[in-house]
Formats: structure tokens, C-alpha cells, sequence
């Protein structure tokens, strides 16, 4: 048995690189611990397959350098996700024990976090537009600059009160989800290539009470035979795969699915297939996210769509996405 206080100084000196003598000073006063954290140094994750390996390659270097950046707001949200406790209550019950049991699986995902593993995969919780969702390897953890998007989408919405749209790539369904929660009469349909993502959405739709207002279907884009529209579709949004295949992640980034993060040689060239999906079915409006760099192609391949286009920018500046309308 071990103390919370003890046990959380124990894993933010593992985050923040600590040697291993350090940490034996650090856990005297439990000659049993040297053992576990001896374990720490080889406890890695299993190594990729083959086909892993192989993509790897296909994509080139990909890696850049990963930190962990907040050692200790880490540590108190992954014993707070085994103990079931909030940080405060980690704090307010620092004196309380800690089984070996419990211990143990701490260790697993604090050796988990330092390869890389991001930390939303680990508790399974990714937060968004104020709301919770479940989340695993099978879809990508959203991001804060998307919430932007969804911004712009509840104001389209609000000011054309439209009533049907369409997502493609959904993912987690953090973005239509989000809007069918922050809207009252709209509906949805969300698409996705992964049927493993579409599960997940399925899931957070349920637990967000707004499964009845989505339809989800699997597809390619915009190419499944099975995505019949009930009825005029005015609002296509997306967040696609927009990276180019030789740009540098760190190893956090490459723990995501590849199939939602790499867009191609350029990085363009499915935001670009679905531009031109969406003209073939005259959808009026379109909101995307798109790379830093991509505003001058998606320019381009807008006006020759027949599209008129405002691009805004993200927290930091950049160039981030586009509101398309069919001129």
C-alpha cells in the first residue's frame, strides 16, 4: 500500500524524466517500489506489426520530439482515472492508500503516457465544446481550434435556419454532435470511411442524448451508394484528413488513426475530391477545416467549383478552415 502523495510525487518525477536513482531517494520509505520502477524502464508497449511498420515507411520520417508538458496535471488525471477521483479529491485525500493493485495499473499507464500514448486514449475521455466524449485509437482526439468551426456552422445555421446538414469524416462526432446539442429542430448525416469511428460516434450520440436527430452511414466521402438524402442537403462540414504524408508528428500525433490525419502527397488532394463531390450535388454551403498552408490550392479549387469563399483563422493565426457558398 502507498500514499496518494506519495504516489503522485513518485509518477510526476517519472514525467519529468527523473533518473532512477533520484526516484530511489524519492521512495525510500517503500523498499518494495524499486521494483516496480525498475520495471518502468522496460515496461514499453508492444512493438507495431509488420503492416505498421510498412505504412511507416510509406509516409517517411515522420517524427518529431514529444514532451510531456504538465507532469503534474498528467499524473493527478491518470490516478484520478484509476482511483475515480476528481484532482481536488486526490488533494483533499492525499493520506489515503493506495492498493498495490491499483499501483500497478498506475504504473501501466504512466509507462503508456511517457512512449506517447496521448492521455485522452488512456482515460477514453476527450472534452469538446464543453461536452464529454468517449474516444479510443480508432478516431482522432478533437482539437480546441475546432471548436471554431462549429462556431461558424451555429451561426450559418442560425442565420439561414437550416435544418439538415451533413458530415463527412465524422469521427468521434465531436463536431455534429456538438451542433445537434447546441441546436433544437436540425438533423445530421455523418459519414465516415471507418467503421470502427462510426461506432464510436454512434456511442457519444447516445450518451448525449441526440442519436435520433443522426444518421450514420459508412462511406467514402461522399461516394457510398447508401448515402441517399431524405431531402435536400444545403450544409456539407468537414474536418478531413489534411496533413501531408512527409510532414514531421511526434510520436503522440502518430498514435492516431493515419487514414483521419494524412491527406495525401500535398496534403490537399481529399479536401480538394470532396469540393467537387459536394458541387456534383449541389450543396449550397460548405465549412471545412483545412491546413495552415492550404489556403491558396483550396482558393483555386473553390472559385473553379463555382464557389465563394471566406477563410478564417485559428487561436494561433493561422490559416484554418473555409465557408464555401455555391455562387
Amino acid at each position: 500500500m502507498i500514499e496518494i502523495d506519495l504516489l503522485l510525487r513518485i509518477a510526476i518525477a517519472f514525467l519529468k524524466d527523473m533518473n532512477l536513482d533520484d526516484f530511489k531517494k524519492l521512495v525510500y520509505e517503500t523498499q518494495f517500489l524499486l521494483t516496480d520502477i525498475n520495471n518502468l524502464e522496460t515496461d514499453k508497449l508492444p512493438k507495431d506489426s509488420t503492416k505498421q511498420n510498412n505504412n511507416r515507411k510509406e509516409l517517411g520520417n515522420l517524427k518529431a520530439e514529444f514532451n510531456i508538458v504538465s507532469p503534474r496535471y498528467e499524473a493527478e488525471i491518470l490516478l484520478g482515472h484509476i482511483l475515480n477521483m476528481s484532482r481536488t479529491e486526490l488533494h483533499i485525500n492525499s493520506k489515503e492508500e493506495v492498493s498495490d493493485f491499483d499501483k500497478q495499473r498506475y504504473f501501466k499507464l504512466l509507462a503508456m503516457r511517457k512512449n506517447g500514448i496521448p492521455l485522452e486514449y488512456l482515460t477514453n475521455r476527450a472534452y469538446f465544446y464543453d461536452i464529454e466524449f468517449y474516444v479510443d485509437k480508432s478516431v482522432l482526439i478533437p482539437r480546441i481550434e475546432t471548436e471554431i468551426l462549429v462556431e461558424k456552422v451555429l451561426e450559418i445555421i442560425n442565420d439561414y435556419g437550416i435544418t439538415n446538414f451533413i458530415e463527412v469524416g465524422v469521427g468521434s462526432g465531436a463536431i455534429s454532435l456538438s451542433i445537434l446539442k447546441n441546436t433544437i429542430n436540425t438533423c445530421a448525416i455523418a459519414t465516415d470511411i471507418s467503421k470502427e469511428a462510426l461506432n464510436i460516434a454512434r456511442h457519444n450520440a447516445q450518451k448525449i442524448e441526440v442519436a435520433n436527430r443522426c444518421d450514420f452511414i459508412e462511406s467514402d466521402l461522399l461516394q457510398s451508394p447508401y448515402l441517399i438524402m431524405k431531402q435536400p442537403i444545403s450544409l456539407l462540414i468537414s474536418n478531413p484528413p489534411y496533413i501531408a504524408n512527409n510532414y514531421p508528428l511526434n510520436q503522440e500525433v502518430l498514435c492516431e488513426p493515419h487514414i483521419a490525419l494524412f491527406g495525401g502527397k500535398n496534403g490537399d488532394e481529399i479536401l480538394k475530391k470532396l469540393i467537387l463531390q459536394a458541387r456534383e450535388k449541389q450543396i449550397q454551403i460548405l465549412a471545412c477545416e483545412m491546413g495552415y498552408d492550404q489556403k491558396e490550392s483550396m482558393q483555386e479549387t473553390l472559385y473553379n467549383a463555382g464557389y465563394s469563399a471566406n477563410f478564417y483563422k485559428d487561436y494561433a493565426g493561422f490559416d484554418r478552415g473555409f465557408i464555401a457558398t455555391l455562387t
